[in-house]
């Protein structure tokens, strides 16, 4: 195993516990398999950059320190990393660009450098005054298609293609947020630190109901997400309405205006 491969094994290990995660549960709410989460967290198969993302949504955590990483491993995964020779003399003017890998990969190692040295997983208040720019790809639907379908599964929750609307916590800690994806043209609810029997509904004037039920322990403290509701004219996201409705208390909502 290469030092940048355990690098971010183990640093996603860390993501995963701190979360209090189990394979099980990243199986289920993301689009990669238990066997694939042993496999990706033992550092024993390159990973996809979606499943660092899907990751750090799951987690609730910002995904740049773990994607600067990845970009390292995969660089040696794919091997970039590895030194390539100069080409002949007559055709160095010529053929240039392809052989400045050794500059990639030092600029990808001083983003790595900068971003460990704002704390842990980029949430230190000391963060550099510009972020390096990460790609991020495309989502898997928009608007209609993404109607009914889960935010993660179709890369419609990345960095910087989401931002919250307005959010609620609960003296107990319970927390709902209602979240527009701005690049899938869809919103959706997400919740954290649930109970047992808790359920959490999304609704918008002319959309079908969306809800996030808790049936078992290991999805309590989780993050869960409902599906998606699609956002058409005349839809407004201000106009969504989001409730938690604790299995031993009084409800709690509110809107996105």
């Amino acid at each position: 195993m290469s030092p940048e491969t355990a690098q971010l094994a183990g640093s996603m290990r860390e993501v995963r516990a701190a979360a209090g995660l189990s394979l099980a549960q990243l199986a289920r709410r993301t689009p990669y398999s238990k066997s694939s989460w042993a496999r990706y967290l033992a550092g024993t198969q390159p990973v996809p950059r979606r499943a660092v993302e899907a990751l750090c949504e799951v987690a609730g955590v910002r995904p740049e320190r773990l994607l600067a990483l990845w970009e390292l491993a995969d660089a040696r995964w794919s091997g970039r990393a590895r030194a390539t020779p100069e080409p002949p003399a007559e055709r160095r003017s010529v053929h240039r660009f392809p052989y400045v890998w050794g500059a990639v990969a030092g600029l990808a190692a001083a983003t790595v450098t900068a971003l460990l040295l704002t704390g842990p997983y980029g949430s230190s208040a000391a963060t550099p005054r510009t972020a390096p720019a990460t790609f991020t790809p495309g989502p898997g639907c928009s608007g209609r298609t993404c109607e009914g379908k889960n935010p993660i599964d179709m890369g419609c929750s990345g960095q910087q293609m989401v931002r919250t609307l307005a959010a609620r916590t609960a003296a107990d800690g319970r927390r709902v947020q209602l979240r527009n994806g701005t690049a899938c043209h869809a919103i959706w609810a997400r919740a954290s630190r649930l109970h047992l029997g808790d359920r959490v509904e999304l609704t918008l004037p002319g959309a079908p109901r969306k809800e996030i039920h808790v049936d078992t322990e290991k999805e309590s403290n989780a993050y869960l997400a409902t599906p998606m509701t699609a956002l058409t004219p005349p839809h407004d996201p201000g106009d969504a309405r989001v409730c938690l409705i604790p299995a031993d208390g009084r409800p709690m909502c509110f809107t996105g205006r």
